[in-house]
């Protein structure tokens, strides 16, 4: 096992005097080395679970355990700055808008985080640019992301969730921003990356053909996991 989390709970004031319902007691776990699919409606709750895993957003109630070599890490008992340690080293992210930062070059983007981390400059520019050949973006090494096409941005993007070495990544609608083709290439490239690496992945997407790609669907649904199933092929 990797992560357990129980009775996920989370709502957003609207009004002053109103709040939404997003997360209703949600029990959600995930096994090591497995991909998972967050499916539902929009409003269903799939980015916001997302981001309360990732550490990005905390819940109004529950809890969330991750499991590692180290031991259990209650996500929920960290301060802020083992907080960001842990995500920072434990987590890789992929938005569905890049978030490349836009005064730096690719091959900056990709060494942020490793450099946040406090790790070696040296090792962490070595380290970006053999991701950057993975992804098949060394030859854009000193471009901004102005210059690159969304496909290549997203490319960017997951070279630069992986250069902390993580465990899990999430991605929240991978290849919503993208054409077709694409899209199939950045899934394509997902699938090669998570075996390689022996990732665990959690995905949340609107697209049944990028749930497909998943070990198991979950659909959202009220602000809880309604439905799931494995797929027969992964």
């Amino acid at each position: 096992m990797l992560l357990t989390s129980k009775n996920i709970t989370k709502s957003f004031k609207i009004k002053a005097d109103t709040s939404i319902d997003v997360l209703r007691g949600l029990d959600f776990n995930v096994e090591t080395g497995e991909s998972v699919a967050l499916m539902g409606p929009s409003g269903a709750g799939k980015s916001t679970l997302l981001y309360i895993l990732g550490a990005l957003d905390k819940p109004d109630y529950g809890s969330i355990n991750y499991f590692a070599e180290s031991g259990v890490t209650d996500i929920l008992a960290l301060n802020d700055d083992k907080l960001s340690k842990f995500r920072n080293k434990f987590i890789g992210f992929i938005f569905q808008f890049h978030h490349l930062l836009p005064e730096f070059t690719t091959l900056e983007n990709v060494m942020i985080p490793g450099i946040i981390a406090g790790n070696n400059r040296k090792n962490v520019k070595e380290k970006a640019i053999e991701l950057l050949e993975k992804v098949s973006m060394q030859h854009r090494l000193e471009h901004k992301p102005s210059e690159l096409s969304g496909g290549e941005q997203q490319r960017v993007a997951i070279a630069r969730a992986l250069i902390n070495n993580p465990v899990v990544m999430l991605a929240d609608e991978p290849t919503g921003n993208l054409d077709s083709a694409n899209s199939i290439a950045v899934l394509d490239l997902l699938s090669q990356i998570r075996q390689e690496y022996k990732l665990t992945m959690i995905i949340a997407t609107h697209s049944l053909e990028v749930a497909n790609f998943a070990d198991r669907i979950c659909t959202m649904g009220d602000g809880i996991i309604v439905s799931e199933h494995r797929n027969s092929v992964s």
